[in-house]
């Protein structure tokens, strides 16, 4: 049995999806990335970009520049802001090329709930 490091992908998705998710951040200007969750797992991802239409362009090619540095640091926030999560949403927003926000909404699902006299509200 090998050891797993803590940090690893784990039961959310694989290093394939990391590296969809890590593409996808690369190829946005101004947008933002939504990871869904469902039953402890990453099941889809949701990519908008927005196009800004300005009298000024970026300086830079307008796509994030991601080292193997910045990559190994999008992993770990990313396996952390899903970690524990059954069911939710972490979105990634992104201004000029860089991630600006991770924000993760986080659900829960409940059983029925009785009133006092046994009936469902």
């Amino acid at each position: 049995m090998t050891k797993q490091d803590p940090m690893s992908t784990g039961k959310h998705f694989s290093d394939a999806g990391l590296e969809l998710i890590e593409h996808a951040v690369r190829d946005i200007s101004f947008g933002s990335l939504t990871l869904v969750v469902q039953d402890s797992k990453v099941i889809q991802i949701e990519k908008l970009e927005k196009i800004r239409i300005c009298e000024h362009p970026p300086k830079t090619s307008g796509k994030t520049t991601v080292k193997a540095a910045d990559g190994a640091a999008l992993r770990t926030r990313i396996l952390q802001s899903v970690s524990g999560m059954e069911y939710g949403k972490v979105a990634i927003q992104i201004q000029s090329g860089q991630i600006m926000q991770v924000e993760r909404t986080e659900k829960y699902r409940v059983g029925k709930f009785t009133g006092l006299h046994g009936e469902g509200i």
